[in-house]
């Protein structure tokens, strides 16, 4: 993770986003990428989560902030050197922290890409003299090979770019009628964070 976004991981998890009862996750049928995919199965899922947090007490000297969350708990955090922006907060002003996760997943042919892994990752923050916000995105794809296919247990066995080999439980069994043993599997991962810090509401 990139350091400059470390304050908006911490500020996440004082005030209990991996937990927080706004996360909502959704997953639906995708369409092939390519027609000559037209048959095999594609589906993507992802997790959205958002929390608020109030700031009830700041030390701009200490870099000490104090949130207080919808049910009243209140956690204290040193935010870094790395939020330039930070003398432009105050209290009352509202932090919100939102979170998602998403994976698709989609069966090629044999003749799909070889297997293989690649990551990439893209950031922003707010211009200077803003109020503190920030971005991050990480993505990772992976191709696999399907070594395997057990219809009974409801397996299939996927060779990693690396050799290495493991069996999964599939979700929608029907899908194994789609697959076939050298397929291609596409797998890509994506994880968004993303902070603001908004003015204390009127009044």
């Amino acid at each position: 993770m990139n350091p400059k976004l470390l304050s908006a991981f911490l500020v996440a998890v004082a005030i209990g986003l991996a937990g927080c009862e706004s996360g909502k996750q959704a997953e639906k049928e995708m369409a092939p990428a390519t027609e000559s995919n037209a048959d095999k199965p594609a589906v993507a899922e992802a997790v959205v989560m958002t929390a608020e947090a109030t700031v009830t007490a700041i030390n701009h000297d200490t870099r000490d902030v104090t949130l207080q969350d919808s049910d009243g708990n209140t956690t204290e955090i040193v935010v870094g050197e790395e939020v330039k922006n930070l003398p432009q907060v105050e209290v009352g002003d509202v932090v919100t922290v939102e979170y998602m996760e998403a994976v698709t997943i989609e069966v090629m042919g044999p003749d799909g890409a070889e297997p293989a892994a690649a990551g990439a990752a893209a950031m922003g923050t707010a211009e200077p003299g803003k109020k503190p916000a920030g971005a991050e995105v990480q993505e990772l794809v992976v191709v696999a090979v399907i070594e395997a296919i057990d219809e009974e247990n409801e397996q299939v066995t996927l060779k990693g770019p690396e050799g290495n080999s493991r069996t999964v439980k599939v979700r929608n069994p029907a899908n194994l009628e789609k697959v076939a043993v050298g397929d291609k599997v596409m797998f890509t991962f994506t994880r968004a964070l993303a902070i603001s810090v908004t003015e204390k509401p009127a009044g």
